[in-house]
């Protein structure tokens, strides 16, 4: 979807970012028609952790498998409603973040689910998607800041380039010789906010967190109980503007009970003056906890 003219340019991106929306709208109001048609016919489906204990980590294929599992999800489970947190746009790659809840209609249990979809898009629509999804850990403590409405009104800039911004997300998310601490106070501010995806009650450090004290706590911590076998290489890196993500998948063994599995993890981070300000991580926390078992 890259063009060489930057008007043409910008106005495909604009239209990515209304069909993201789309999307998103059309599956918060059971309108599976509607959203379905944004999709390739032989659309490619990668769904990592469960849904809701309906559908199972894999692989599917084709709009049909998308159909089947919209609808085995929404005999189960009303949809209540959504917010989108981040939409990057680069080439014919898009990244969403979003939180949405859930009421279960048997028991009346609200979900409440943080999500990231990867998706690449073919003559305008989405033939690859990966899915990352887990229970919102709803506390986020005291630790919170919100923004100022001076730092609103004058966003720093990344001051990278794009190269840059995707080399150092790469970097600080690699574990293949272990955590590189010094690494991660270098390009991290020092009160950068740090949020890892989850349910607390599986995934302890889940939530989130400030300061690099306690993000090199936590990478310490996970280093202790996981070891990273071999190099992952990013499958996908967008840069948009301050903000850049990638998706991979690594190997890990649990030190504990020496089980192996692989797991996929989605990293977001945003840059000012240099330096990681924010990261989020998704990680495939249906993994992790079968190796731990």
């Amino acid at each position: 979807m890259q063009e060489p003219d930057g008007g043409s340019s910008q106005l495909l991106e604009s239209e990515t970012r209304r069909r993201v929306h789309e999307i998103v709208r059309s599956r918060m109001t059971y309108d599976v028609q509607a959203l379905v048609e944004h999709f390739v016919e032989d659309v490619e489906l990668n769904y990592s952790c469960s849904r809701l204990g309906l559908v199972p980590p894999g692989q599917w294929r084709g709009r049909d498998a998308l159909r089947a599992h919209l609808r085995r999800v929404d005999v189960d489970y009303e949809p209540l409603e959504a917010e989108i947190l981040l939409v990057l746009v680069e080439g014919d790659n898009t990244v969403l973040r979003w939180r949405s809840s859930w009421r279960h209609r048997a028991t009346g249990q609200i979900h409440r689910m943080d999500m990231a979809h990867f998706l690449r898009w073919r003559n305008g629509l989405v033939s690859e998607m990966y899915e990352f999804r887990d229970h919102r850990c709803v506390s986020r403590g005291a630790d919170y800041a919100p923004k100022s409405l001076d730092e609103i009104l004058n966003p720093r800039g990344p001051g990278l380039s794009r190269d840059e911004m995707a080399r150092r997300l790469v970097a600080v998310s690699n574990f293949s010789r272990g955590p590189d601490i010094a690494l991660i106070r270098e390009i991290c501010s020092p009160d950068v906010a740090c949020e890892f995806v989850g349910d607390s009650a599986t995934i302890s450090y889940a939530g989130r967190h400030r300061g690099v004290e306690a993000l090199i706590n936590i990478v310490r911590s996970i280093g202790m109980e996981f070891e990273q076998l071999g190099h992952a290489a990013p499958e996908q890196v967008i840069v948009d503007g301050e903000n850049a993500a990638t998706r991979r998948a690594v190997e890990w063994r649990h030190r504990g009970t020496g089980r192996r599995g692989q797991v996929q993890l989605a990293d977001f981070v945003r840059f000012e003056d240099g330096r990681i300000v924010e990261l989020v991580e998704f990680r495939d926390s249906t993994a992790l906890v079968q190796m731990q078992a």
